[in-house]
């Protein structure tokens, strides 16, 4: 065989490496933000015992494996999926929650007399959570500090807020909001109060895992939502997913059944869920949602 017949007969692979979720890869547009949301590196997806493994061959996807702690299978490519490009997209890193009294970001803690929630009629009102330093490098595109509110008892499907002015935010789709119920409405109501503790941390690179909330790559406990800015149609990017644990400082709220205390006492999202946050820095719209077992 000739040098030419050598170099032209040549394969580039090359793998790449997703975590948190699962959708068909069929070069579509939800294909292609799944890509730019959950590609990571090797190193990193290899400290989880789920991760999927995408082999392309002269740039088009050839195989994929799935992998299960020591079980690796290979992946069955839909006739859309076979093919495809290999996207121009950078890995993520994954930015892991470490404690520090001298933190740039925070959970929970009292909101700031200069900060003010915006106007609502909900039946249970907005809780703050903490904030998001965009003095950290990883987070300067947020272009402000971002103070971390909702109403994590509501049952909402998804809160716009817009952050045009970082003190006085606007809840975007209050007339939904408004309207929607709480599944414990036989203990809140729109006077009640949760102050959780503040937690000073920082988010830091790392290929391990910390429970309490971390940045990067979402890990989706249900399936894959990357919302779009109602103000510029623009996709949203996201900033961080929080599972809460915080304990409360202070609280009025006084259980008629002991059973819920601890939805009262401790940082939870629907018992069981997390809190994700995506914002959209043109139009300064942020994303609140919560998914759940």
């Amino acid at each position: 065989m000739s040098i030419f017949t050598k170099l032209f007969s040549s394969k580039k692979t090359k793998s790449i490496y997703i975590l948190g979720g699962e959708i068909e890869f069929n070069g579509d547009e939800e294909c292609y933000q799944f890509f730019k949301n959950q590609m990571t590196d090797e190193k990193t997806a290899k400290n989880f015992s789920e991760y999927l493994e995408f082999i392309f061959e002269n740039e088009t996807l050839k195989k994929a494996f799935n992998y299960d702690g020591e079980f690796k299978t290979e992946k069955l490519l839909l006739k859309s999926e076979i093919g495809i490009n290999i996207p121009a997209i950078n890995n993520n890193p994954l930015l892991n929650f470490f404690e520090n009294k001298n933190g740039l970001h925070q959970l929970g803690g009292e909101k700031p007399e200069e900060f003010e929630f915006p106007e609502n009629n909900c039946v249970v009102p907005f809780q703050y959570l903490g904030f998001i330093n965009n003095s950290d490098k990883n987070f300067s595109w947020l272009g402000n500090k971002i103070h971390l509110i909702c109403p994590i008892y509501l049952d909402f499907d998804k809160i716009y807020i817009d952050y045009s002015d970082p003190s006085k935010p606007i809840l975007i789709n209050r007339e939904e909001i408004d309207s929607a119920t709480t599944a414990y409405d036989e203990d809140l109501n729109k006077n009640s109060e949760i102050v959780f503790r503040s937690l000073k941390f920082d988010l830091k690179e790392n290929t391990e895992f910390n429970e309490v909330c971390h940045s990067g790559i979402p890990f989706w406990i249900q399936y894959p939502e990357y919302p779009i800015s109602p103000k510029n149609n623009k996709k949203m990017k996201f900033v961080i997913q929080i599972n809460g644990g915080l304990d409360a400082e202070r609280t009025n709220v006084n259980p008629k059944d002991e059973f819920y205390r601890h939805y009262y006492e401790n940082m939870n999202f629907w018992g069981d869920g997390d809190l994700y946050f995506f914002y959209e820095p043109e139009s300064k719209v942020g994303c609140y949602f919560i998914q759940n077992t």
